[in-house]
């Protein structure tokens, strides 16, 4: 028999930068339910887990019959609270009555414009490729980037990549798991989201890469949707 391959939504009640972030209707639909949706569209995704500690949330996905783990404890629902703690809360829920999983995957609510399949190409590359550990959605940029070390800035760049033409640079990859990772299940077990052994699927349109943290987020968005 197949194992399934569920995806892990984290939708918790409170956050710093919008209150019940999860809850807010964009075109109609709340966050939680464009993700839910989005899932759905899936070929590869068996099961949705939806981990919230939001009674309102929990509604939505057990109406969208997703497995839904209500309440959350209250300690894996803080802003202090990692996400891998409680992906590994979820995925041990999970199977408890599903059995073991072989691959986990994961995407968040808040980056709302997503590219088409993105999170089932990740699924298929970890799947061809035996020796790797995880594959997740990245930004692909070819720009200098730098890192504050102690008092100053130092070039993240290789001193051979500064001064090439954009289109010669060799790109950075910005991890965005929250737009499609798909994982060995023994590291989320760990308490880890990705392995040492990686592989990522690019996209460059930039639409991708807005996440919703703040209300400047929010209108944002609105306003592309317009």
């Amino acid at each position: 028999m197949k194992k399934k391959i569920p995806c892990i939504l984290l939708a918790r009640k409170n956050s710093k930068g919008i209150k019940n972030k999860n809850r807010i209707i964009i075109s109609g639909k709340s966050l939680i339910e464009h993700s839910i949706d989005y899932l759905k569209k899936s070929k590869l995704i068996d099961d949705i887990i939806v981990s919230t500690d939001d009674k309102k949330i929990a509604k939505i996905s057990m109406k969208k019959k997703c497995f839904t783990i209500f309440p959350r404890p209250k300690k894996l629902s803080t802003d202090s609270a990692s996400s891998e703690v409680a992906l590994k809360h979820a995925l041990e829920i999970y199977e408890k009555k599903n059995g073991k999983t072989e691959i986990t995957t994961f995407i968040q609510t808040t980056e709302f414009f997503k590219p088409q399949k993105i999170l089932d190409d990740c699924i298929k590359t970890l799947i061809k490729n035996k020796k790797i550990d995880s594959c997740f959605a990245a930004y692909k940029q070819h720009k200098n980037f730098w890192t504050k070390r102690n008092s100053y800035l130092s070039r993240i760049s290789s001193f051979t990549e500064r001064y090439k033409p954009r289109q010669l640079k060799n790109p950075i990859y910005r991890e965005d798991t929250g737009l499609g990772l798909a994982t060995k299940s023994k590291f989320i077990r760990m308490g880890e989201r990705i392995g040492k052994k990686v592989k990522c699927v690019p996209y460059s349109n930039p639409l991708f890469s807005l996440d919703i943290n703040t209300y400047e987020d929010l209108k944002l968005i609105k306003k592309i949707l317009k």
